[in-house]
């Protein structure tokens, strides 16, 4: 079996645009990823919701504080960071076994299938990395991290692994199908075969993750002669190219050299920087040099005292402990004869100015790299330098075994004359080696890209790249840091050097910030290199970057939480922010909504944002996002009244306006995250609060007893649904197999009622598809509404819908959509969306915002699998949807004072076990007692009793994580509520 080592290969004068035939070294025009957006963020919505999961709420129970960011096609945390843990074990290893055995529980890992790969240790962490084998193949890309600190405690864990690959189908391509489908595309083929053993992809599709059988192929490729070695992962079933990635097989041999002496100093003109300066004299240090029948290696002053008796004959070679200089198929070797006493010999005569830079500049990288990493030593062995190859020009690259280096031609000097050039191909190589060597390999190109520009600057402290590279431009270059900042996501292009200059840009910035202190920032590298960040796929560069990120504050970090903050966390958070990496993601905004308000008044809207830690540098502030009726959205910061708290005032507003808004925290680079109510500021927006200004109830369908808007009809003609009809019942709960989280609602939303629409029972509540709406849409309608009597008639209902419950196929492909009609002919959209929420919604809207009011206004509700006029969907989802307490509302009555409850006790808070409530109720009729968790999720509901007076009740909060919450109890025609917390 080959060996395959997945690295970045290519340097590549590829921003220039000054030759026609410049071309990308990588070919990134070929490679094929199956990631479908590189420029993706984190997805607030489902992050929130993946939070709000009982198995991580049971670990912040147990662990407040802590940060997470989840995968979201496994939905387990990929990165958590907070307080240390204690755990047990004599080794890093036993510790993070325990910790994952004993901590993780809930996640359900599978502990069989998870091997300690190993242990990456820096002077404050040991990284313990983790992969998974399932029925003794590979999964590719899987891994599992536990981070400690030195005193063996858990300070970070990631679990990208999986829990139900389940037996996959056997292979049915040929060869022959995998290797066409590996090579399509690419020209200039000098060989291809299938390599290695069958292995797992994960494959993430929306909120799920896809496993496929695939067969490595390698093609081989020699375009313009510059050498490509394709990593192919095909399809061993269909034969679908599902990832290629242009990687280099390291084939050589490594060899240790000695510390010895010479009695010659043996010295060479050399380009110390690039052609836009003059030629020097440089000693040539670690050199192989042979006097009488004794080897020798020049010191670090290129001399060395041998005690051989003069005449001798000598011979040099522009060969050494970590270069080894190739013209051709020749090392270019000096040969004399040395008298006694001291000598100094010059390589000039027998080199050129390209071979003697290339080997002063392998010897400068190798030690700048061993004082950066003065563990390593796994570039400690004498590199292949190639110089003066004729088969292309403008170029330089890294093979895995050797650097390569053009000679000059078509207005580009030889690149073996630029230090930047030189020193970022063998970054290249240290990438690759200190990953093997670590037991992973360097995947992530642009990763791959940015850290050989490290490492290239990081010697020269000068943010330009290859100044005066070419013959006839002085003022050219290859890249720059110090302009022009690359910024993510919107500057990701695909491009493997393109999208590197957005972390190498990072550090650069952070070094500028750090006060120019170049040890500081390689101190911080060299920490945070263990994490190896880069093993991720092409298009997973944000998660890589934020990976980096938090991996740089722990190695700045004194006490092992990021939670207080770290020594230099403002300078790392600015410098990575500049470049849009950013960590906010993890944390909520609790809001209680307000849902009515007088006419006129100042509109008061409260929230609490507690954002901790270095997390806090990356707060911009809390952002209210409202709209008044159908107008545009308006932005509002609000205002810190003390500690996490916050509060904006919106306008008072007239008589009958329905007001939309939600509230987020905006980060320092302008992105909205922990919005609530979750997935309100997405493109395809869920639903925000309504408030309505001015109103009075007129009439009521509650599905029971109230029924004051007509009849319906369960299915119209033109429905084409298979299952999943509406119905008018009691609706039976369904849940998912992956989770078991709710999926069909089991509870109605009228307090005290018994049922409300819904998309059809089952008969088994643990098979999720048995009823839900399939290949087709179906429609619940209203009977004609006469609205001529209302001034401003204006419609609330409560929804229920989702199309991506966990487990669910093709998630988020269907539409819920609901229309209004003045003739029964002409439909206009009031919802139109395949944003889904699992939980009773409210939605509020005036009809004369989408027709004129008459005596024939319609409603209608139509959830859809797959099924929608111009759209190509494809099927196989699970949908369903649920609708209760239709009202109408219109202009308040002046003059009459609706009446008000107030909760007159609610003690002890914070409990622990029992919440007391007094509550004076001004309505008769049950009164329910809602408790809503941080994120407006409904945890707990009890029924405190009846109203029209006093009631007394106690709620048993013992079943609730630590934390705030709201209490709401509600009856028919009102609601009142107050917060609360809850002790461990």
């Amino acid at each position: 079996m080959r060996r395959t080592i997945l690295l970045p290969a290519l340097f590549v004068a590829s921003c220039l645009g000054v030759h026609a035939q410049d071309i990308h070294g990588h070919g990134d025009e070929f490679a094929v990823t199956f990631i479908k957006d590189r420029k993706s963020l984190p997805d607030e919505r489902w992050q929130s919701e993946l939070r709000s999961r009982s198995a991580w709420r049971q670990f912040v129970a147990q662990h407040p504080g802590w940060w997470v960011e989840f995968n979201e096609a496994n939905g387990l945390p990929h990165r958590a960071v907070g307080a240390p843990i204690n755990t047990t074990g004599a080794t890093p290893t036993e510790r993070a076994v325990n910790f994952l055995t004993a901590e993780l529980a809930s996640f359900n890992l599978p502990m069989h299938e998870l091997q300690v790969r190993q242990v990456a240790s820096s002077a404050k962490h040991h990284f313990v990395h983790i992969t998974q084998r399932h029925e003794g193949l590979e999964v590719l890309f899987s891994k599992a991290l536990v981070k400690l600190d030195l005193q063996g405690r858990v300070i970070a864990f990631g679990l990208d692994v999986y829990a139900d690959i389940g037996t996959l189908s056997a292979p049915i391509a040929s060869e022959a199908q995998l290797i066409a489908a590996a090579s399509a595309g690419l020209s200039d083929i000098t060989g291809a075969a299938v390599v290695g053993a069958d292995r797992i992809l994960p494959v993430p599709v929306q909120h799920a993750v896809e496993h496929h059988l695939v067969r490595e192929v390698e093609v081989t490729t020699d375009t313009r002669s510059l050498p490509g070695r394709w990593m192919c992962y095909v399809d061993a079933v269909s034969g679908e190219l599902l990832y290629r990635q242009n990687r280099i097989v390291a084939e050589g041999d490594r060899a240790d050299g000695q510390d010895v002496g010479a009695d010659v100093t043996v010295e060479a003109t050399v380009q110390l920087t690039n052609p836009l300066n003059a030629p020097t004299v440089a000693v040539m240090r670690n050199m192989n040099t042979t006097i009488g029948n004794q080897d020798f290696v020049t010191d670090a002053t290129g001399f060395v005292g041998s005690g051989i008796n003069g005449p001798v004959a000598y011979t040099a070679e522009l060969s050494g402990l970590w270069s080894t200089v190739v013209m051709g198929s020749n090392t270019p070797s000096l040969s004399g004869t040395l008298q006694e006493g001291a000598n100094l010999v010059s390589f000039d005569p027998e080199s050129s100015l390209e071979e003697r830079s290339a080997y002063y500049h392998v010897n400068t990288i190798h030690d700048h790299c061993t004082t950066v990493l003065p563990g390593f030593t796994g570039m400690d062995f004498s590199l292949t330098t190639n110089v003066g190859l004729t088969s292309g020009d403008c170029n330089a690259f890294y093979d895995g075994s050797s650097i390569n280096f053009y000679l000059e031609g078509n207005d580009c000097y030889s690149l073996a004359l630029v230090n930047d050039v030189v020193y970022h191909e063998y970054g290249h190589g240290i990438n690759d080696n200190y990953y093997q060597v670590n037991g992973g390999n360097f995947i992530n190109g642009a990763m791959g890209e940015g850290y050989a520009d490290f490492w290239g600057f990081s010697v020269t402290q000068n943010p330009v790249l290859a100044p005066g590279y070419t013959i006839s431009d002085p003022n050219a270059y290859i890249r720059r840091y110090d302009q022009n900042r690359k910024v993510y996501p919107a500057d990701i292009t695909g491009e493997v050097h393109a999208d590197g200059e957005i972390i190498a840009g990072a550090w650069w910035d952070t070094y500028l910030l750090l006060g120019n202190d170049m040890q500081l920032t390689t101190e911080l590298f060299a920490q945070a290199y263990p994490g190896l960040q880069a093993e991720t796929p092409g298009g997973n560069e944000g998660v890589a970057y934020r990976d980096v990120l938090i991996d740089v504050l722990q190695a700045d970090d004194d006490d092992g939480n990021l939670l207080n903050g770290t020594p230099n966390g403002d300078a790392i958070g600015e410098g990575f922010r500049l470049h849009g990496i950013t960590l906010l993601t993890g944390f909520d905004v609790v809001h209680t909504p307000v849902e009515t308000s007088p006419v006129n008044d100042d509109i008061v809207i409260q929230a609490n944002a507690s954002v901790t830690g270095v997390f806090q540098n990356y707060l911009q502030g809390v952002e209210l996002n409202y709209r008044v009726n159908q107008g545009a959205w308006q932005q509002m910061m609000m205002t810190n009244t003390g500690g996490s708290n916050y509060e904006a005032t919106i306008p008072g507003q007239p008589q009958g306006t329905v007001i939309s808004y939600y509230i987020g925290l905006l980060d320092v680079s302008g992105v909205i995250s922990g919005v609530t109510p979750t997935g309100a500021a997405d493109p395809d927006p869920n639903l925000p609060n309504y408030l309505l200004v001015g109103y009075d109830l007129k009439l009521t369908e509650n599905v029971d007893n109230l029924n004051e808007l007509g009849d319906w009809d369960l299915g119209v003609a033109g429905d084409n649904n298979t299952t999943g009809t509406w119905e008018l019942f009691d609706p039976n709960p369904t849940y998912s197999t992956v989770d078991n989280s709710i999926i069909q609602t089991g509870d109605q939303h009228t307090i005290g009622g018994e049922f409300c629409f819904f998309t059809g029972n089952g008969t088994d509540s643990a098979t999720p598809g048995q009823a839900d709406v399939d290949a087709g849409s179906t429609t619940l309608r209203s009977d004609p509404i006469d609205l001529t009597s209302y001034l401003n008639p204006t419609f609330t209902y409560y929804r229920w819908y989702t199309n991506s419950p966990p487990g669910g196929a093709n998630p988020g492909a269907d539409w819920w959509q609901v229309e209004i009609s003045n003739n029964g002919t002409d439909w206009v959209y009031v919802e139109n969306t395949k944003s889904d929420d699992r939980a009773w919604r409210k939605v509020a809207f005036r009809v004369q915002d989408f027709v004129v009011p008459n005596s024939t206004v319609q409603l209608r509700f139509i959830a859809s699998d797959s099924t929608r006029v111009g759209q190509n969907l494809e099927g196989g989802s699970l949908v369903e949807a649920a609708m209760d307490d239709l009202q109408l509302w219109d202009n308040t009555t002046v003059g009459i004072d609706e009446p008000t409850a107030t909760i007159n006790a609610l003690y002890p808070d914070p409990a622990d076990a029992t919440l007391n409530v007094v509550l004076d109720v001004p309505a008769q009729g049950r009164v329910v007692a809602e408790v809503l968790d941080p994120a407006g999720r409904l945890v707990l509901t009890q029924t405190l009793g009846n109203g029209g007076g006093m009631l007394r009740s106690a709620i048993d909060v013992r079943g609730l994580t630590a934390g705030g919450y709201v209490l709401r109890a509600r009856w028919d025609g009102g609601s009142v509520q107050q917060r609360f917390s809850v002790v461990r």
